[in-house]
């Protein structure tokens, strides 16, 4: 199944930061809204989605996106998938991220970026699942700042029941 960039509810976003982990990443920035690319990984019948970010230094935690340098021609890093802050999310609270509301240069980093995704979402999911077993660990939790993920899968299902 090909990855997919989306834009998730942000009261869900918001009830899982106050309710399931803080480390979850605010969504409301000044210039774009965070956004997530998904599915990265299917556990305990959960999708996760992982947030988009422009950090681009190398990460145990994290997958480099890399695009060719206009000058050298060389693979260089440009923004990266941090699995540590992944979450499942219900279908219902995503919308697919629409690339035609962006402007030229922007649609076409979105572009760059969902494309190498795709070429490397075996990669993706392998390292989403490695990170998910970290994060089943309170001390591997700690030492690389990830998410409880168990707990977020509880406070999903609760947030589904209430709304």
């Amino acid at each position: 199944m090909q990855l997919k960039f989306y834009e998730v509810d942000g009261e869900y976003i918001k009830f899982l930061r106050e309710n399931g982990d803080n480390k979850i990443p605010n969504i409301d920035y000044k210039k774009h809204k965070k956004f997530f690319c998904g599915i990265v990984l299917t556990i305990n019948n959960f999708n996760y989605f992982a947030p988009v970010s422009s950090y681009n230094k190398k990460a145990h935690t994290a997958f480099l996106i890399m695009d060719k340098d206009r000058k050298t021609k060389e693979l260089k890093p440009i923004s990266s998938l941090r699995f540590s802050f992944m979450f499942p999310c219900p279908i219902e609270y995503l919308n697919q991220k629409d690339f035609s509301k962006e402007d030229e240069k922007y649609k076409n980093l979105l572009r760059k970026e969902l494309h190498y995704c795709n070429i490397n979402k075996e990669k993706i999911r392998k390292l989403a699942n490695e990170i998910y077993k970290l994060g089943l660990k309170e001390e591997t939790r700690k030492k690389f700042n990830i998410c409880n993920f168990k707990k977020l899968e509880e406070k999903c299902i609760e947030y589904k029941i209430k709304n």
